[in-house]
């Protein structure tokens, strides 16, 4: 059964003056969270094959962070991960293939809109409700689905579960 992992970026250091959003990096509780959060997803058995990540420094350090409980996961930084909506999202969803498991790691408002989006009949009530106002930072939605990737479209998909690396 494929499976999709919408993960949101861990905690970023705050936009200063002169930096640009995509250069801002994880704040140390970030860092912590993304390594955390790693764990989470392997101790729930998940073992995704590809990971789609955002370009933007916090995302990459993110995942880069994740990566180490996640062995075996081919990446790719997708720039129109970065600032996209949920269609554009889809977009990215639907051309994945040959993977039963892959994950997301990007932004919001994007990356909580995406899960509710794919979220349908025999979601987990409680994980809809912890994504209905945002997914935090270094959190991630896990979505089952039935059928192919090309195919997953609104309502698709079970929300099973929230995990979040943001207990450390």
């Amino acid at each position: 059964m494929p499976t999709l992992i919408i993960a949101r970026h861990a905690k970023a250091e705050a936009p200063a003056p002169g930096l640009q959003d995509m250069d801002r990096t994880l704040a140390l509780i970030g860092r912590k969270a993304s390594t955390k959060l790693g764990e989470e997803i392997a101790a729930a058995g998940l073992k995704p094959a590809l990971a789609l990540v955002s370009p933007a420094t916090r995302t990459q350090q993110t995942w880069k962070l994740m990566s180490s409980s996640l062995p075996d996961c081919e990446s790719r930084s997708v720039d129109g991960l970065y600032e996209t909506d949920v269609e554009g999202l889809v977009e990215i969803v639907n051309a994945i293939e040959g993977v039963d498991t892959a994950i997301l790691v990007g932004h919001e408002p994007t990356s909580s809109a995406a899960a509710a989006f794919f979220a349908g009949v025999g979601s987990d009530t409680t994980a809809l409700k912890r994504v209905a106002h945002g997914l935090p930072t270094g959190t991630a939605a896990v979505l089952e689905f039935d059928g192919s990737w090309a195919d997953l479209g609104s309502r698709q998909a079970r929300m099973t579960v929230v995990l979040s690396g943001r207990d450390v």
